[in-house]
């Protein structure tokens, strides 16, 4: 059992990560509308449990048509998402992991708008099937995982208006296999995340369309390091996406184009106490790769996040 100081400890800290997300709203933060699977909420340490407070401040740079062409942004169109992530294990190497995302989105200028609501919510189930028991001087630790995205945030190809403002995930039902490589050495880390996922078509009717939506298939690769020292660690992170067509079937019905597109991540993180950690970070998603039919952000996250030893 908790003692009485260790549970008020433990409440204490699980407000402050609440309050974070809700109470940061004048900072400056991360990408819009993501498809739900990249970075998943896992356990990568050796604890038993983690919670995380995440909000990210991001703003529309420009438009990237299916040809390659960029279009600035002259108008403002930004987005503040609040999101808990929190992962636990349930059974000696398995664990399980959840990201349930809150978005509001707002746009000025001749088209001006705003919407508030969740995003795509995320479940992982993983399992740690290379364990770094004997800390191997190269071997890294590898966390397999399966996603199950839920479509709580609806498609573009739902936009009540048509502007697309009130999209807020890819909407649909997804399945997702990857994992985790992480490894380190003195002072320095480094990671990798792979992942490939099937979305699932759903039926619309709406005055867009009426008819199905047919996604196909995405994947991601993400690869980072860091140098930690004392209390602080300073890493990077480049993360690239691809999407398969979205096509409709139906009236009208029209054949869409593949998405992709590049995050390129600095953080900066501070261990607060054995446990905690506090993260500012800045994602720009116009320097790395050939954008295809997205829009690009440039980004701000604070990161809180609580863990609880074995």
């Amino acid at each position: 059992m908790l003692s009485k100081n260790k549970s008020k400890k433990l409440i204490s800290n699980f407000i402050f990560s609440i309050l974070l997300i809700l109470l940061l709203d004048k900072s400056y933060g991360a990408s819009c509308c993501g498809a739900g699977f990249t970075i998943p909420s896992i356990i990568t340490s050796d604890d038993k449990a983690q919670l995380a407070g995440i909000y990210t401040y991001s703003k529309v740079h420009a438009d990237v048509l299916p040809n390659g062409t960029w279009r600035e942004r002259k108008q403002d169109d930004h987005t503040q998402i609040f999101k808990l992530e929190g992962a636990h294990i349930i059974e000696d190497r398995w664990q399980a992991g959840l990201s349930i995302p809150f978005q509001k989105r707002e746009r000025s200028g001749a088209m001006a708008d705003s919407s508030t609501g969740f995003g795509d919510i995320t479940a992982q189930l993983g399992y740690e099937y290379l364990p770094d028991w004997n800390y191997h001087p190269y071997r890294p630790k590898g966390i397999g995982y399966l996603s199950m995205i839920t479509p709580t945030g609806r498609s573009i190809n739902e936009s009540k208006d048509g502007t697309g403002i009130d999209s807020r995930g890819r909407g649909f039902w997804g399945l997702g296999l990857g994992t985790i490589l992480t490894k380190n050495w003195r002072h320095w880390d480094a990671n990798a995340n792979i992942e490939a996922h099937q979305s699932f078509p759903k039926v619309v009717h709406n005055a867009r369309v009426n008819g199905s939506l047919h996604p196909g298939r995405g994947g991601s690769l993400a690869l980072g390091s860091g140098y930690n020292w004392k209390s602080f660690r300073l890493g990077g992170l480049i993360n690239w996406i691809y999407e398969d067509p979205i096509n409709v079937k139906g009236t009208p019905a029209s054949s869409g184009n593949l998405q992709r597109y590049s995050n390129g991540t600095m953080v900066l993180s501070y261990l607060l106490e054995k446990n905690a950690t506090v993260s500012l970070s800045y994602t720009d998603q116009t320097i790395f790769g050939s954008p295809s039919n997205t829009v690009l952000s440039k980004s701000i996250t604070m990161f809180f996040q609580q863990r609880w030893e074995r």
